[in-house]
C-alpha cells in the first residue's frame, strides 16, 4: 500500500513537472516573440539613425552652400532674424535682415531693415500657405528692389510697426521661443542677440546678385528641399 501511494505521489509530481515545462516553454516562445520585436525595433531605430545622418549632412551641406554664395544666417533671440549679405555690390558685407516671430500659430514680423512697404500682404500670405522659405525668398528679392532704389540698412530697431495677420498658420515651422532648436542652431551657426550695425553705400545702384533665384535653382548642391530658400 505504502509503495503504491508512493508510486501515485510520484506520477502527480511527474504532472505536475509537465505542467511547469510547458509553461515554462510558453514563455519561452513569449519572450523569444518579444525579443524579435524589440531586435526589428532596433534595427529600425538604427536605420532612422542613419538616415537622420545622411539629412543632417545634406542640411549642413546646403547652409554651407548659403552661407558662402548668398552671406545667408540666422539669429535667435526675439524672434528669428533672417540676416542676408552680398545684396549691395557696392558694399557686399553690408547686412540686410527681418525678424519673424511664430507663436500661437500665426507668424508676426517683428522688424524689416531696411523697411519694406509691402511686407504686410507677404505676412499675410506667409500665414495662408505656411510658406516659409517662399517668403524668405521673396523678402531676399524686396531687399535688392530696395538696393536697386537706393534703399540702404539702417540698423536694428524693434520699435518698427510689427505687421501682425490674425490667420492661423497651416503648420508651426517657427519657434521664437528661447528654447527653440532648430537644425540651424544645432550646427553652430552664428545665433546671438547682437544686432549689426552696418554702412551706408550710394544710391542708385543696380544689383547683379550671384545668388538670384534662377542660379539657385540651377546649383546642383542644394539636396534639401525644405532648405530652399530660392525655390
Amino acid at each position: 500500500m505504502a509503495i503504491e501511494e508512493s508510486i501515485s505521489v510520484m506520477k502527480a509530481r511527474v504532472e505536475e513537472l509537465k505542467g511547469i515545462v510547458e509553461d515554462q516553454r510558453g514563455r519561452k516562445n513569449e519572450y523569444a516573440a518579444i525579443i524579435s520585436q524589440q531586435s526589428e525595433a532596433l534595427t529600425a531605430c538604427k536605420d532612422k539613425c542613419n538616415q537622420n545622418r545622411e539629412h543632417r549632412e545634406q542640411i549642413e551641406e546646403a547652409i554651407s552652400w548659403y552661407n558662402k554664395v548668398l552671406g545667408f544666417r540666422i539669429e535667435c533671440g526675439h524672434g528669428v532674424k533672417f540676416i542676408f549679405s552680398s545684396i549691395s555690390p557696392k558694399n557686399p558685407n553690408e547686412e540686410y535682415s527681418f525678424t519673424i516671430r511664430h507663436e500661437n500659430e500665426k507668424y508676426t514680423l517683428l522688424n524689416c531693415d531696411p523697411h519694406l512697404s509691402d511686407t504686410k500682404e507677404l505676412v499675410y500670405e506667409l500665414n495662408k500657405t505656411n510658406g516659409l522659405f517662399k517668403f524668405v525668398r521673396t523678402m531676399r528679392e524686396k531687399f535688392q528692389e530696395a538696393v536697386a532704389r537706393g534703399i540702404t540698412p539702417h540698423g536694428s530697431s524693434l520699435d518698427q510697426d510689427s505687421s501682425i495677420v490674425s490667420l492661423s498658420a497651416p503648420v508651426a515651422s517657427v519657434s521664437s521661443d528661447h528654447r527653440y532648436e532648430s537644425p540651424l542652431k544645432e550646427r553652430g551657426l552664428q545665433f546671438s542677440e547682437s544686432n549689426s550695425k552696418s554702412r551706408k553705400v550710394g544710391k542708385g545702384h543696380i544689383v547683379h546678385s550671384p545668388g538670384s533665384a534662377s542660379s539657385l535653382r540651377r546649383s546642383s548642391r542644394l539636396k534639401v528641399t525644405y532648405m530652399n530658400v530660392n525655390g
